[in-house]
């Protein structure tokens, strides 16, 4: 079983800008698009891949929330 950490990192690509910033972006106005599960060595690696999605090009945020294992997991 697995849960989320409560450490966020916020990605943005807007205008060919990358931009990583730690914390929530998001606000009440701004709807969800949508959630991934990606598998990936470090957070540098997750930053790369979602970067180049066209919801981090076309001025959308991702929000990156890593797993927590919690003990007894069996996984």
């Amino acid at each position: 079983m697995s849960a989320v950490q409560t450490n966020v990192t916020s990605v943005r690509y807007w205008d060919k800008a990358l931009e990583v910033t730690d914390g929530s972006y998001a606000q009440h106005k701004l709807p969800l698009a949508g959630f991934s599960v990606i598998e990936a060595g470090s957070l540098h690696e997750v930053i790369q891949v979602v970067s180049n999605t066209p919801c981090a090009r076309a001025r959308g945020v991702i929000e990156i929330r890593p797993f927590l294992e919690l003990a007894g997991d069996g996984a």
